[in-house]
């Protein structure tokens, strides 16, 4: 009973110091996103119209440290959680293991849109759908940036748009590093 009491003071602590290490710029930024139970991809509907929920965060992601990602990972609505996840993979941040480790052994059901599919699954489930589809984002990047036709107009727009989504420094070493880490995650788990 006692390690109870401790254990919830010390997170009730941690969420607060780590609360205060959030700039007034990013709470402000994330406040309209601070309440949603959903998440959207970058693009949604049949007709992939922009998603103002991820256009949204992706200002947030633009200003945002690590260290402030990793506290909406933890505390935030759904909708922060997830994305805040992601970008910690993209960045490359080892939290992003934490995060996903923690969510696992923890599941938090949300809804998520991808393009015209809703689906409810575990935070995690997201995570590690973003660490796989990296790998053909990543793919596509380097074939690109090898290719003589790299100048044209559509390789260009095609490079831009994949760097918008984040996969800008992310290597296919990175990719596959944190696959390993999460069979070896999902292995602990289900032994």
């Amino acid at each position: 009973m006692k390690y109870k009491y401790f254990y919830s003071l010390l997170l009730v602590v941690n969420i607060v110091f780590y609360h205060a290490q959030v700039s007034d710029a990013v709470k402000k930024m994330a406040q309209p996103l601070n309440t949603l139970s959903y998440a959207e991809s970058s693009h949604i509907g049949y007709g992939g119209e922009e998603s103002k929920i991820y256009n949204q965060f992706k200002k947030i992601a633009k200003i945002a440290s690590n260290d402030e990602l990793y506290f909406y990972a933890m505390n935030g609505s759904n909708a922060l959680r997830v994305y805040s996840g992601q970008e910690l993979f993209k960045r490359n941040d080892k939290r992003f293991l934490g995060v996903y480790t923690f969510y696992s052994s923890n599941p938090l059901i949300m809804q998520y849109t991808l393009g015209c599919v809703t689906q409810n699954k575990n935070i995690s489930e997201f995570l590690k759908d973003e660490v796989y589809s990296a790998q053909d984002y990543i793919s596509l990047r380097d074939q690109l940036l090898k290719s003589k036709d790299k100048h044209d107009e559509i390789s260009k727009i095609q490079l831009r748009q994949i760097t918008d989504q984040g996969y800008g420094k992310l290597t296919e070493e990175n990719v596959k590093s944190v696959k390993k880490q999460l069979e070896k995650i999902d292995n602990k788990k289900s032994n």
